[in-house]
């Protein structure tokens, strides 16, 4: 288990049978220090009106135990009790909107892509909210939603809500420059850690189908030649079968001469970068 600190595996708020799963929401908000307020605002919405209302959340610690806490409306939660995710935030997080949270999909087909929106919005320039960009579509046929809570540098949290085919401001957001915040693995020292060497530079590579994927960044950074990236894509060549007997992609995001673009290849085909 990473760390010291409860860590947040449930959190419900609510009364009687009116109760909301607000997880995601809950560990966004004890990311942090100091006192955190329970009420309707800071959990996204009120799921029992007129009811007193409690937040419920169940944790475990990095030894296995677990325990419940429980908090009623109106009192305050001391956040240095519960383990720190990060939220994306690193040691010098700038400027910017920093991506604590995201999901992305319609109802209750939902799927977590903290990771990926993070490395789709370090850059400037406008993103498209595409499944092509995000690597997944967890609601076939159904007009999805992006979902993203985030933070700035003074504790302020904010959910930014993007419909399909709508564009993200990406200067808007904080820029990790392609270096995975606390809690996502790096890719080891070099002269230009986080990348490929020279002008090419891979921000993001992921490998596989629906939610079952790896993440190949740091392979296919291996693989640069002269500022160009070329690979069968197949298993052998990905390091493994995240999604044994599916027709698995590769999704990229990439920099040539400071523009971010993505590209996704079909297993059996061939990346060609640029």
């Amino acid at each position: 288990m990473p760390g010291p600190g409860w860590q947040v595996i449930r959190a419900q708020w609510g009364s009687g049978n009116r109760w909301a799963d607000v997880t995601p929401r809950v560990r966004v908000l004890l990311s942090s220090n100091g006192m955190v307020q329970v009420n309707n605002q800071n959990l996204g919405g009120d799921p029992a009106p007129g009811a007193d209302k409690t937040l419920v959340i169940e944790a475990r610690n990095y030894q296995g135990q677990t325990r419940k806490f429980t908090f009623r409306e109106g009192g305050s939660i001391d956040a240095s009790q519960f383990y720190n995710y990060g939220g994306g935030v690193g040691t010098n997080p700038g400027s910017g909107w920093q991506v604590m949270f995201a999901d992305w999909g319609a109802g209750n087909r939902r799927q977590v892509v903290t990771d990926r929106v993070r490395a789709m919005l370090s850059g400037n320039g406008m993103v498209k909210v595409s499944n092509q960009n995000i690597g997944v579509d967890p609601a076939p046929g159904a007009n999805k939603t992006l979902r993203i809570s985030a933070r700035d540098v003074n504790g302020q949290v904010r959910q930014f809500t993007y419909n399909e085919g709508s564009n993200i401001n990406a200067s808007e957001f904080y820029n990790y420059g392609g270096r995975p915040p606390v809690g996502i693995p790096g890719p080891g020292p070099g002269p230009n850690p986080g990348y490929g060497g020279g002008n090419l530079q891979i921000v993001r590579a992921f490998y596989g189908l629906n939610n079952r994927t790896n993440d190949v960044s740091q392979l296919l950074r291996s693989q640069i030649r002269n500022n160009t990236l070329v690979i069968q894509v197949n298993n052998q060549n990905m390091g493994g079968d995240p999604a044994p007997g599916g027709d698995k992609v590769l999704t990229v995001i990439y920099r040539v001469g400071g523009r971010e673009q993505s590209t996704t290849v079909k297993e059996g085909n061939t990346l060609r970068i640029p």
